[in-house]
């Protein structure tokens, strides 16, 4: 059946699809002008993920040669954790030494005997006092609980209270001091002394003649522990401190006395080798990661993919599609190169002038291969031979630390080195007026101008469509004039025809 034409309803001339296919047309300079805006933006991302990942490798290699690299960082060892502890400041000596724990350092710990739920507290003044501090406040009056809860909200963290499920249907209270050490004892008056004698935590007997009285003449019938210094013996020579925790016997290192001993217990003052190796590996895990960045967008080969093996599925298919992007680039290509070249350049070492590679220490493109070729090694990425670098750490610890950076001239200031060199690299590059960001500041300002331009389109497209609609709804009135006078014409005809006859 052929289409039926509806005046008023329908286009005789199909005017509508004439229009949206010359529309089509008039559209395409917009279409491209958006399809510039997705390739530019998706330009742009790329040269901020080169930009972040330059800036990480920046940024592990100015830590292995700043003032907070990690070759002056201590550790400390130590021949029994349960017994003693230690950890070292960047001014610790290297160091060796034998400690024997006597006596850990503790604070007064009082408990009272059985008391019943009911018991109540009188109200009054309650002090206490450990050395040189006091606490003191006024008490209404109650229970057990509301007493206990008064003590903790003044005690300002000098005195606690709690209370004790010893047996069933009774509570034991249980006040303790909070500082350790001979001198701070923990001393009851005024209506302290009075509950402390009333809930048998206080009297005048003891079961340890040695416990002394208070100034009140009264002392601890039930002391959970008794206030007392630490005791170390460090090669002969005993120390006594009233907290257990010590930091004046060996410069920068803090000691912590956790039971006591009569085995000697080993410190061992030393460099964190462990932190070191965490450093070099992260600035090497860093250089191949912007590596690989620069050479998939550099490349249209999918070897250069395949050569990565620490790679996940997603990350496989978004550097397949940023295979090339940048084929040629020349910026790239130079930081490539320039990478190359300071990891394998040769360099001063004042500690040990026979150690001035990086390869030296188990790090390079091929270290672990006896031979043949190593495709990943020619595109520039580094390999690190572990046990060769566990060795390099074990015993030049001062040569490779001025490897990664050295000050030559004397001024304080380091001025060669792998770690420098890469660092220097980089700043040009990563800095906030560097060439990574005169790039996406050129590409947001053409995509900004891609805007503009499509903006402007839109407008001459609305205004070109407006046109067409009008010239066309133009011709389909007058074609529609001219076919209502064509049957004007054939009426007049037909009734001239039939008067005639």
């Amino acid at each position: 059946m052929s289409d039926i034409y509806i005046p008023g309803i329908r286009s005789r001339f199909n005017s509508d699809q004439i229009i949206e296919d010359l529309m089509r047309l008039e559209r395409v300079p917009k279409d491209r002008a958006e399809r510039n805006i997705e390739r530019i933006e998706l330009e742009r991302s790329y040269w901020q993920e080169i930009r972040s990942r330059t800036s990480a490798l920046g940024e592990s290699a100015r830590q292995l040669f700043s003032f907070r690299n990690p070759f002056s960082e201590r550790t400390v060892r130590s021949g029994d954790d349960s017994v003693l502890i230690a950890t070292a400041a960047r001014d610790a000596i290297e160091q060796d030494r034998s400690f024997i724990v006597k006596q850990t350092a503790l604070a007064d710990r009082f408990l009272s005997g059985p008391l019943n739920e009911d018991f109540r507290v009188e109200g009054g003044t309650y002090a206490f006092s450990i050395g040189k501090d006091e606490i003191s406040f006024e008490f209404r009056g109650g229970t057990l609980r509301e007493f206990t809860e008064a003590l903790n909200r003044r005690s300002r963290d000098k005195v606690q209270a709690s209370l004790i499920a010893v047996k069933p249907g009774t509570k034991s209270l249980l006040i303790e001091s909070r500082v350790t050490g001979e001198e701070n004892r923990l001393i009851f008056s005024k209506e302290a002394l009075a509950l402390g004698v009333a809930t048998g935590m206080l009297g005048h007997g003891s079961d340890d003649p040695d416990e002394p009285d208070s100034p009140m003449g009264v002392r601890p019938l039930n002391a959970v522990s008794t206030a007392r210094d630490a005791i170390v013996s460090m090669e002969g020579i005993e120390i006594q401190r009233p907290s257990n925790t010590i930091d004046d016997i060996l410069i920068g290192v803090t000691l912590t006395v956790k039971e006591a001993s009569e085995r000697p217990v080993r410190l061992q003052v030393e460099p964190d080798r462990e932190g070191i190796k965490e450093a070099i590996i992260t600035l090497v895990g860093n250089y191949n990661r912007l590596m690989a960045e620069i050479n998939v967008l550099t490349r249209n080969d999918e070897k250069v993919i395949e050569e990565i093996a620490y790679l996940t599925r997603e990350e496989r298919d978004e550097y397949r599609k940023k295979m090339g992007t940048f084929s040629g680039d020349s910026t790239l290509l130079q930081i490539r190169n320039s990478l190359v070249r300071i990891s394998s350049n040769t360099y001063p070492n004042f500690e040990d002038d026979s150690l001035n590679l990086l390869a030296q220490i188990g790090i390079g493109t091929d270290v672990r291969r006896s031979g043949g070729v190593n495709p990943a090694g020619l595109r520039g990425y580094l390999d690190i031979d572990e046990r060769v670098l566990d060795a390099a750490i074990a015993t030049k610890l001062p040569a490779i630390k001025q490897l990664f950076g050295l000050d030559t001239t004397g001024d304080l200031l380091v001025d060669s080195g792998v770690a420098f060199s890469i660092d220097a690299l980089a700043r040009p590059y990563t800095d906030s007026t560097g060439l990574f960001a005169q790039k996406t500041i050129n590409m947001t300002s053409r995509i900004e101008q891609e805007k503009l331009r499509i903006e402007t389109l839109d407008r001459q497209l609305a205004a070109k469509e407006t046109d067409l609609r009008k010239q066309y709804g133009q011709m389909e009135s007058a074609y529609n004039r001219m076919e209502q006078m064509g049957a004007s014409f054939d009426r007049f005809n037909q009734q001239n025809s039939n008067s005639n006859r």
